[in-house]
């Protein structure tokens, strides 16, 4: 898991301005899905939690790369407003399935690479 996350902080951090801001992507959007996966990543289970927190460090990057200045404390009026049910939908709908795609692409893209071989 470790290498997981490494690798995906790595791959966002050097990622072009083009995986920021794919098609229909909307700030807002990346903005709700940052919150559930905030919200995921305090779960007690163990699967979520890990879930949640490496879904936070990609849609951060996303705003980040996005936004280079986002103030993230704008977050707190969007997260007042949210609730479980919506981030569970938005987590089902489109934050998680988003998230994983890439992390697929990712893991095919460095398949047999030595950054994806654990030592």
């Amino acid at each position: 898991m470790r290498l997981l996350v490494a690798v995906g902080i790595a791959a966002f951090a050097l990622a072009p301005a083009s995986w920021a801001q794919p098609v229909g992507a909307t700030a807002a959007g990346d903005s709700r899905c940052l919150l559930a996966m905030v919200a995921l990543s305090n779960s007690t289970n163990p699967s979520d939690q890990a879930f949640g927190q490496v879904g936070t460090v990609y849609f951060m990057g996303r705003i980040a790369g996005r936004d280079p200045g986002f103030d993230f404390g704008r977050l707190r009026s969007m997260a007042a407003t949210m609730d479980a049910r919506s981030a569970q939908t938005d987590l089902r709908q489109s934050c998680g399935p988003m998230f994983e795609k890439s992390m697929h692409q990712l893991t095919d893209a460095l398949a047999g690479s030595a950054v994806a071989t654990p030592h």
